[in-house]
């Protein structure tokens, strides 16, 4: 079982530099895609009925588009042109899923409260 993180996604990107790995690392993304893209899909089923999935699924979405369209440039050997999406999809999965949090959300989530008169 594949679980998509930071590091999973990190690791399969490393693959694409050398050409004796690159058809493994093309082939770990294509996975990433069929995992997300079946998220992508219960996140939607299920949205209506159990609160606000739609932040989820927005980025699930944007996810699966960077993938679907990086895959075609990587199986060409455009390294170069899927580099931004890439890039983009790293962010994604690093910040956006709460791997890594940023110094000003960890202050806000465990500053003191302030007293009202000094707000």
């Amino acid at each position: 079982m594949m679980i998509i993180n930071i590091d999973t996604f990190n690791d399969a990107r490393s693959k694409l530099g050398d050409p004796a790995t690159r058809r493994d690392g093309i082939e770990d993304l294509r996975r990433m895609l069929d995992i997300k893209l079946a998220h992508l899909w219960r996140s939607e089923a299920i949205a209506p009925c159990c609160g606000n999935l739609g932040g989820f699924a927005c980025q699930l979405n944007e996810e699966t588009q960077l993938l679907e369209k990086s895959l075609p440039l990587l199986e060409k050997g455009d390294l170069e042109g899927a580099k931004l999406m890439l890039d983009r999809l790293a962010l994604l999965i690093g910040y956006g899923m709460g791997q890594k949090e940023t110094p000003d959300l960890i202050e806000r989530l465990t500053a003191s409260p302030k007293p009202a008169h000094l707000k």
